[in-house]
């Protein structure tokens, strides 16, 4: 197949690019390398994997607008452009709460361009040894983390997720809207207990948990890694903060 994967230099689309680039022809957009999404050309493919985005809550809050034009008017590019193409968009778990903050407002209106053949996936929080910059656990294995909150979180394995993404491309007729997490949830304070908790955090969720029933009932697919397993393989590099 002629896949085009946005954001193919970030965490997620750098992973996904090493999976694919073997099987088959492989084109990427990212602003890394100086292509906007708004402004790019865009090249004939049979299958569209949308990852281009700016993350981050706080950020969002910061500068709104750079959100609204990348998250927004840059996939409504994408989605209008390929409109008889397959798409594999990238969504968040944050959208069940999108009046926290404007990265969560933004993901959710993505959700809302109308497209005839296209999965909007909500991607619970991603993780691995080799995180993207700024995320809970890049801090954490950089000794970094200055302290800890009250919220429970789906963690997905990086790897995990690539499998979702192989299997989805490998059945073209599931389309909608849905979650791709775990279905299980992990105090951030059990993860680091020896760490001051912060409580005053009113722009971020509480609580993420991903609802398995569509992937597992239209893909075969469950995640497989537990991030409590994950912590104790690691727990040498990160021991000063983890207390399991």
């Amino acid at each position: 197949m002629r896949i085009l994967i946005t954001g193919h230099q970030g965490f997620i689309g750098s992973s996904l690019w090493e999976r694919l680039k073997d099987k088959h022809t492989l084109y990427g957009i990212d602003i890394k390398s100086g292509d906007d999404i708004r402004e790019a050309d865009l090249p004939e493919v049979d299958l569209v994997i949308h990852l281009a985005a700016r993350a981050g809550v706080r950020e969002s809050v910061k500068d709104p607008k750079k959100y609204w034009e990348t998250n927004v008017e840059g996939s409504k590019r994408i989605i209008e452009h390929y409109k008889d193409t397959r798409i594999l968009a990238a969504s968040s778990s944050s959208v069940y709460e999108s009046y926290l903050n404007p990265y969560s407002a933004t993901k959710y209106i993505m959700e809302q361009i109308p497209h005839n053949n296209i999965c909007y996936m909500r991607f619970h929080t991603v993780y691995n040894d080799s995180a993207r910059t700024g995320m809970f656990f890049d801090k954490l294995f950089k000794g970094t983390v200055e302290y800890i909150t009250e919220h429970e979180r789906d963690f997905i394995h990086l790897e995990d997720m690539l499998d979702a993404l192989e299997i989805l491309i490998m059945n073209p007729n599931v389309k909608g809207i849905f979650d791709i997490g775990t279905g299980r949830t992990v105090k951030m304070s059990d993860i680091c207990p020896k760490l001051p908790i912060k409580t005053d955090t009113p722009r971020e969720r509480q609580r993420t948990c991903a609802n398995t029933d569509f992937m597992l009932d239209n893909c075969g697919w469950t995640a497989e890694i537990k991030v409590e397993d994950f912590l104790e393989e690691h727990f040498e590099s990160i021991r000063n903060y983890y207390n399991g």
